[in-house]
């Protein structure tokens, strides 16, 4: 009998492992196929189902926590101009609610889209839409060739524009409260609607808005004037005046965030200032055609009895 032949160790595994690596590769090949196949059936089902869905015919838009200061005009305004894209369309299409998301992120008065979603209404779904946004809020009327357009608190410019005759009717409020500040005095050209009004003066406007927004004697300022910020005009004069609803002034001075504060009392101590009159004369004016609260007393006007503003300084 002959000698058995001693087989090598590679000749015996490297068929193993080439069976291993196939049924492996197989394996993978039926799992991308099935992946394959379920995404597919999801994209023909979704189809079908925005195909065979109802057509809406004029969808019910709503916008979830509406602010309080919108008024129904400017509200109705915006839901239509959503409208005119719906009209045929199934009520569970998704491409519809991302056109109308877009529609929004153009329209000037939203500042940020967080969702557009459908909901069951009228015995069918989808039958409604809900507009989650945030909006641009009116914070004060710029001045600009005689016309007065509304900004938010960041000087985006909306829509919304008035001529001097106008502005008492958006800027009081039914009880004949102020609502709405007036800033002139910008030295920069308006930007297209729904952009932002570059300038360190209109910013020191808006910063005092701000400021003087809730406080008590704050409605008898209507109107603040920075032309001469930066001291532009006049090294002597004050950089921001106050014009009241009296047509008198109130002399303010630097921006509330000046770095050079300690050329005039601090915005704090105006506040003290304007508050303690207010207290004492009913008006922030104290009934003078002009008072200086720059300063570490206030002043009035030499015509009418130049004195130190006890009232303040005390």
């Amino acid at each position: 009998m002959g000698r058995a032949r001693k087989v090598k160790a590679t000749e015996v595994v490297a068929p193993r492992k080439s069976a291993k690596r196939w049924r492996w590769g197989l394996h993978v090949l039926i799992a991308i196929s099935f992946l394959t196949v379920f995404a597919v059936s999801i994209v023909k089902s979704r189809r079908y189902i925005d195909a065979s869905a109802p057509a809406l015919a004029s969808p019910q838009i709503t916008f979830v926590n509406q602010p309080e200061w919108m008024n129904p005009d400017l509200s109705a305004r915006i839901l239509d101009s959503l409208k005119p894209g719906t009209r045929g369309r199934s009520s569970l299409d998704r491409d519809l609610l991302l056109e109308m998301a877009n529609v929004l992120r153009a329209e000037p008065w939203v500042k940020e889209v967080r969702s557009v979603r459908r909901r069951f209404a009228q015995g069918q779904p989808g039958a409604a839409i809900e507009v989650d946004a945030e909006f641009r809020v009116p914070t004060a009327l710029v001045e600009a060739d005689g016309e007065f357009w509304l900004v938010d608190s960041e000087g985006y410019k909306l829509p919304e524009r008035f001529t001097a005759n106008e502005i008492g009717r958006v800027s009081l409020k039914n009880d004949r409260s102020l609502q709405l500040r007036g800033i002139t005095g910008v030295v920069s050209a308006p930007p297209e609607v729904g952009h932002q009004w570059k300038g360190a003066d209109l910013q020191a406007g808006l910063d005092l808005v701000k400021l003087l927004h809730d406080k008590p004697f704050a409605s008898d300022i209507a109107m603040i004037d920075v032309s001469n910020f930066s001291a532009r005009r006049s090294a002597e004069a004050a950089q921001i005046v106050l014009h009241t609803r009296q047509q008198t002034e109130v002399r303010w001075g630097r921006p509330v965030h000046a770095q050079d504060f300690f050329v005039e009392v601090e915005p704090a101590k105006k506040i003290e200032y304007l508050e303690k009159i207010f207290a004492r004369f009913g008006r922030v004016d104290a009934n003078y055609p002009w008072i200086d609260i720059r300063f570490d007393r206030v002043t009035y006007p030499a015509e009418s009895e130049t004195r130190q503003a006890s009232t303040a300084g005390d």
